[in-house]
């Protein structure tokens, strides 16, 4: 059965009446398969995704608001953009990973959930856009979250949400379950800290040749960027940029599982964050991306340029 159209999701349409990054961004046709690939070992009956996939269609009222809420200073430019109601994707149909994902977190947002995994293809892609469940089977790569499930736990739907293949990238496992999720975990203490943060991560490509997984399908990026931005008790805003090489031989943090390697303790792995603390900027340079448009020139400029001396406390 034809899922409706909805110009939320067109494919190389326009968003109407919106500007984003400075450029009117494509946005993509609800037009994947009738049923869409679930991957062994899902935890969430398919009758119940069926219910969640026919939630991602948004109104474009909602699209709107949900552009406004996560991306509050504006887009960086994007030729697919999915628009889910928790979060945001620009999605790269060719490397069929996400160029970046950004979203907002708050404090009551951050809770506990039992985990369900729920990988699947993104019902408003087409067959060919999509990655799919054998392209990462026996490649080496996790499935490595852009918006990570844990920052999604308010309920199992916007859970299972965080486990469409339009979001993950191929990760090693040493970066995926160690330091990356270490870092994940310190975003969430942030969050609680600070009240409401925004993320906005995505991969960086080094060198010449892009390296796929076997399939051929799916890019593995060389390295992840992850900014955290929040605004200080003087409402300015502030920045942690980090930036993690997707490599096999990392250090391995607290907690970390299934993966061999040097371990280090907490405080190490907090200090091999900041050693690998860079700027905006520089994350601007690797990937051609331009954050925060819509900040006033001056102001962008200095969160563009803003390195913290120490990573923020955890307390």
């Amino acid at each position: 059965m034809d899922q409706p159209i909805h110009n939320a999701r067109k494919s190389e349409s326009l968003m109407a009446g919106r500007r984003v990054a400075g450029i009117l961004l494509g946005v993509l046709a609800w037009c994947g398969t009738a049923s869409p690939e679930v991957c062994t070992g899902s935890k969430v009956k398919k009758a119940d995704l069926v219910i969640f996939d026919g939630h991602l269609v948004l109104p474009q009222s909602q699209i709107d608001a949900s552009i406004a809420k996560h991306l509050p200073w504006g887009a960086p430019g994007c030729p697919k953009l999915l628009v889910l109601k928790e979060y945001v994707v620009c999605y790269d149909a060719q490397k069929r990973i996400p160029l970046w994902a950004g979203y907002q977190l708050t404090s009551a947002e951050i809770v506990q959930k039992e985990r369900r995994d729920a990988f699947r293809t993104d019902p408003g892609l087409t067959d060919d856009e999509n990655a799919h469940c054998a392209d990462y089977k026996g490649s080496g790569y996790d499935r490595g979250h852009s918006v990570p499930r844990d920052d999604m736990n308010r309920t199992f739907e916007v859970q299972a949400d965080t486990f469409l293949l339009s979001n993950m990238s191929p990760q090693t496992p040493a970066l995926n379950r160690g330091i990356w999720r270490w870092l994940e975990d310190l975003v969430r203490v942030w969050g609680k800290q600070f009240s409401t943060v925004y993320i906005i991560m995505g991969p960086v490509f080094v060198g010449q040749q892009t390296h796929t997984v076997a399939s051929g399908r799916v890019a593995i990026p060389t390295e992840f960027f992850k900014i955290v931005i929040r605004r200080d008790q003087n409402g300015d805003l502030q920045a942690e940029t980090i930036l993690l090489t997707n490599g096999s031989h990392l250090p391995v943090p607290p907690g970390t599982m299934g993966v061999a390697g040097q371990r280090i303790n907490a405080q190490q792995a907090d200090d091999y964050l900041f050693q690998h603390s860079t700027s905006i900027g520089h994350i601007e340079q690797l990937t051609g991306l331009r954050f925060f448009p819509s900040l006033p020139a001056a102001e962008r400029q200095v969160l563009e340029s803003n390195m913290p001396s120490a990573l923020w406390p955890r307390n």
